[in-house]
């Protein structure tokens, strides 16, 4: 994926640029999942978070990954990898339990999120669990059972071949991983106890993460996606969307630099290109309709000044 592809996967996320070159800020997890919907959607790849979890090796999570390499035995590993998920998101509980003498489980809750976004997001999450154990051990490990709470897709090959085996369940209550307890006790490759210890003091001393925060103009721009389509989008409808005031909706959007005009047309804009990639066959006349003009005149002098505006 190019550079200007990011960027635009970005803007449509409602993520300034500047996230595409940080390293310590945590991306909100409503975007974050609206991401992986735009991925899948630009790569017209179903698959695309199965595979970017089987890449997810070791070294892209900073600290959260040097805490779990340097830990003696895979099962250990594991388990500081759950007790210290808030340092790459807020959103994801990780848990290991041994369920009997031979196997021990690995769940993974998505605290927020619905839909397609929870669901690739889940994919590459238990993925990236099982690529990360036998990078990790230099070993195949290869689950027991994989647990999805998505309904089956029509093919699940990627899956098989991703995971290692061919028990994987979907429609199952939670999202889990079933590993042979005897696993748990391989030895990392890159353990080391006393860096291990430097580094879970170090964890323990650190500051939260910096969070992007929830602007009001993101708010609105959701805000409008959803009613677009469905009868006359004002500023006071949306204000009352956002239980807030008219005025204290122009006021908040002004402090960021916006106008309720900018937005309106920002989402709109948003709209036709992704009615337009989504839905080529929609008629002129339909695409105005959908995002509230009365015609396709007014919908074509739209689009000039859109293309026009710095």
């Amino acid at each position: 994926m190019t550079g200007s592809s990011r960027r635009q996967l970005a803007r449509a996320a409602d993520l300034p640029e500047w996230m595409l070159a940080s390293s310590d800020a945590m991306v909100p997890s409503t975007s974050q999942l609206h991401l992986w919907e735009l991925v899948e959607h630009e790569l017209d790849d179903p698959d695309v978070a199965l595979q970017v979890g089987r890449m997810n090796t070791l070294g892209r999570f900073g600290l959260h990954d040097y805490l779990y390499s340097t830990a003696p035995t895979l099962g250990e590993g594991l388990a500081l990898a759950g007790q210290h998920t808030g340092l790459i998101t807020t959103n994801v509980g990780f848990t290991v339990s041994v369920e009997s003498e031979h196997q021990a489980n690995a769940d993974v809750r998505l605290l927020n999120g619905h839909g397609r976004g929870r669901q690739l997001a889940t994919q590459f999450a238990l993925a990236a669990v099982v690529a990360r154990s036998r990078h990790a051990t230099g070993r195949d490990v290869r689950p027991i059972r994989i647990r999805f709470r998505q309904p089956a897709p029509r093919r699940h090959d990627r899956f098989v071949e991703v995971f290692g085996t061919r028990q994987i369940d979907f429609g199952a209550p939670t999202d889990r991983i079933t590993l042979r307890t005897a696993d748990l006790a391989l030895p990392m490759r890159t353990a080391d106890p006393a860096l291990a210890d430097i580094l879970r003091r170090c964890a323990a001393a650190l500051p939260p993460p910096r969070r992007l925060g929830v602007t009001w103009s993101s708010k609105v721009h959701h805000a409008l996606t959803a009613m677009l389509g469905d009868g006359r989008v004002t500023i006071d409808r949306v204000a009352r969307y956002l239980a807030t005031s008219k005025r204290s909706l122009q006021r908040r959007l002004a402090d960021e630099g916006t106008t309720w005009t900018r937005e309106l047309d920002r989402a709109r804009s948003a709209l036709v290109e992704h009615r337009s990639q989504i839905s080529p066959s929609d008629s002129p006349t339909m695409l105005a309709r959908r995002v509230g003009y009365a015609d396709t005149g007014a919908l074509r002098r739209a689009q000039q000044r859109w293309t026009t505006r710095p």
